[in-house]
């Protein structure tokens, strides 16, 4: 069975420590430990925190959460709002689940945080669980419903490996980390326009494999949670430990819902980052490059890809698809990015420009557009196509929190900051409507918002 990962010392932030224990009780105790006196705070709270009647105990945590954020403890504010945090009310939960998975990401590497992090990073998805709704009729606290919920996972997690570790000789002999060569020299002629690109030639380049799915999965759920449904489309081919592939992917939905933005997030979070081409701007077939004898020959949009990054499995983002020329003049974007949506096509590319055959098969092609009915059949059929919805009312306390975070970070504050409030949430959100919904537009309400209150601040 799985224990709960506890301390005498500060060995990680308070709240990802509490999101590791096995109950409301032993969470209680150790935040109650925590936070000290100093302030009377708890002298002011202690008959309604420890009063075992359940609505009594979680207004005491407001209380004492409001008070810590008042004095700048935003780690130890954070933990009273998760305290505070009702599987009955969803909106208990949607201040605390943007803060809580930052704090998680950025957890410090340390002891702690090889045992700590991966469990923590089950139980968040709990947690985000319960802000939609899926324990709404449950009695019982979230820290014991996600003890329960992850129970079998996190003591496996726990059991020492079954197969012996290799020798140090077979270390050196295998290399730790897969890879590719993607420009066999044996199958390339000479790089005279092309020096630049010489440095490829029998290089092997890494696969970057896929790590704590758990976390890429949860941040992104809780950055985007309009989008729950599209994100497990999105990552439900990867798995822990291989190199990252995913299938053609075709992100379809209204202008501003985040499209692009999801998908740079998601090459963050994996490791692997974005390489972008505008198809917006795309009016001949410059994708599959230009032939060797032009004066100006340009590689594929794929291999410029690989050079830049110098991994063998990047993310290629074809940005507004649906905008491309249209005309087959000088050829079109949508006939020139078949070839590479093909596995086997991808694995024998012949490259105009370089004159060489290349393995393009772990570069993921993610298009995104508004709309995709201009867009040619052949092209629909090779790709997998996920909607993106807009966000609605009941996303804006996540998203904002989120867009409040950003802007915290931008400007060098600290990570935990002060909440939004209900009415600023209330004049946001009506602000949010009229401007259609749109994530871009909300940054910059968000950021209005914010203006204002340091004004109100600074006047009283």
């Amino acid at each position: 069975m799985a224990q709960d990962v506890t301390s005498d010392s500060v060995l990680a932030p308070l709240p990802v420590e509490l999101l590791c224990l096995s109950g409301w009780p032993p969470a209680a105790l150790l935040f109650w430990a925590r936070i000290g006196d100093s302030e009377g705070f708890r002298d002011q709270v202690a008959a309604d925190f420890w009063s075992g009647r359940k609505e009594r105990s979680k207004q005491a945590c407001e209380k004492l959460a409001d008070r810590l954020f008042a004095v700048g403890r935003g780690e130890e504010a954070l933990a009273a709002l998760m305290l505070a945090a009702d599987p009955g009310k969803q909106k208990t939960f949607e201040v605390v689940l943007p803060q809580l998975a930052y704090a998680i990401e950025h957890l410090w590497d340390s002891p702690i945080a090889k045992v700590c992090k991966p469990l923590a990073l089950q139980r968040l998805g709990i947690w985000w669980r319960a802000a939609r709704g899926d324990f709404k009729d449950e009695p019982r606290s979230i820290f014991f419903i996600a003890y329960l919920e992850t129970r079998d996972q996190d003591a496996s997690s726990h059991e020492p490996p079954t197969t012996p570790e290799p020798n140090k000789s077979e270390q050196q002999d295998k290399p730790t980390e897969p890879g590719l060569v993607v420009m066999p020299k044996n199958k390339a002629s000479a790089l005279d326009k092309q020096s630049s690109f010489k440095d490829l030639l029998d290089l092997r380049l890494p696969l970057v494999v896929a790590r704590d799915l758990g976390r890429v999965r949860a941040t992104l759920m809780t950055e985007y949670p309009h989008a729950t449904t599209a994100i497990d489309l999105v990552l439900r081919n990867l798995g822990n430990g291989e190199p990252v592939r995913l299938k053609p992917l075709l992100l379809t939905g209204p202008a501003g819902v985040g499209k692009s933005r999801l998908v740079r997030r998601i090459g963050d979070l994996l490791g692997i980052g974005v390489y972008r081409y505008d198809g917006a701007s795309a009016s001949d077939n410059m994708f599959g490059g230009s032939p060797k004898a032009w004066s100006n020959t340009t590689p594929s949009a794929p291999v410029r890809a690989i050079h830049q990054m110098r991994i063998a499995n990047p993310i290629l983002m074809v940005d507004e698809i649906e905008k491309a020329g249209t005309s087959s003049h000088n050829g079109r974007l949508w006939d020139a990015l078949l070839p590479f949506l093909e596995s086997e096509t991808a694995a024998r590319y012949r490259d105009v420009s370089l004159d060489a055959e290349l393995d393009l098969s772990f570069i993921s092609y993610i298009a995104t557009a508004n709309s995709i009915d201009a867009l040619p059949a052949p092209l629909q059929d090779r790709f997998r196509i996920i909607k993106i919805p807009a966000p609605r009312v009941s996303d804006l306390p996540l998203l904002a929190a989120k867009v409040l975070q950003d802007l915290a970070i931008e400007n060098g504050d600290q990570a935990f900051i002060w909440p939004l409030a209900y009415d600023e949430l209330d004049l946001i959100a009506r602000s949010w409507e009229r401007a259609g919904f749109s994530i871009r537009k909300l940054q910059k309400i968000v950021a209005a918002t914010i203006e204002a209150r340091n004004a109100t601040a600074v006047r009283h």
